[in-house]
């Protein structure tokens, strides 16, 4: 009789407080570990709705090191935790740039975070899973920071290319226009008439 009494004990045991109110002569189904009364199963959120409901965070955690507060506070939520693991990349980058001596370049690369930071700001606001360029894989793991370098040099070398081409066509129309408006005023203006002399 002792022996059932402990079974029956072991088996109240493994039944959560839900459990006990529905069905008492049942076995809940458990993958065999005990399960607390006193930690409730967080709620699992639809994508949809995590987006919905996490977007304004996900968006405030591109204000610097806010990236690193609402990670922690937020680990459950995916759309949240795609954000701010790029606002922590980018935070991360605004250390070294700052200990720049070269002004120009320092401040270029500033820019460039911010706009980093723009970029991931309205995507997340707007509930997109949106890539900040070269920093979203690099926040993921897909690629490394060397890599992410040698992308950005090769894009700022293509534009720069474009710009260089474009700048030269536009010199060229303009330099056409300023000889075509000159030509225009000699054959417009009157002819120069002689001083008059003083006698």
């Amino acid at each position: 009789m002792t022996e059932l009494s402990y079974h029956t004990h072991v088996v109240i045991f493994w039944y959560t407080p839900s459990d006990m109110s529905t069905d008492q002569n049942s076995a809940p189904a458990s993958s065999g570990a005990p399960v607390s009364p006193s930690a409730p199963a967080k709620p699992v959120l639809s994508p949809e709705r995590d987006i919905e409901e996490n977007k304004d965070l996900a968006a405030f955690s591109y204000l610097w090191i806010m990236s690193v507060i609402v990670y922690f506070l937020k680990k459950d939520s995916p759309f949240v935790r795609f954000h701010s693991k790029q606002a922590m990349v980018l935070f991360a980058l605004t250390i070294p740039v700052w200990l720049i001596p070269i002004a120009l370049i320092g401040r270029l690369l500033e820019l460039l975070i911010l706009a980093g930071m723009i970029i991931g700001f309205l995507g997340a606001a707007q509930g997109q899973w949106k890539d900040v360029p070269f920093i979203g894989p690099f926040s993921r793991g897909e690629t490394t920071l060397r890599q992410s370098w040698q992308q950005l040099v090769a894009r700022s070398t293509g534009l720069s290319k474009v710009l260089k081409s474009m700048f030269r066509r536009t010199k060229k129309y303009v330099d056409a226009d300023v000889t075509k408006s000159k030509k225009n005023q000699d054959t417009n203006s009157p002819p120069p008439s002689a001083p008059p002399s003083s006698l």
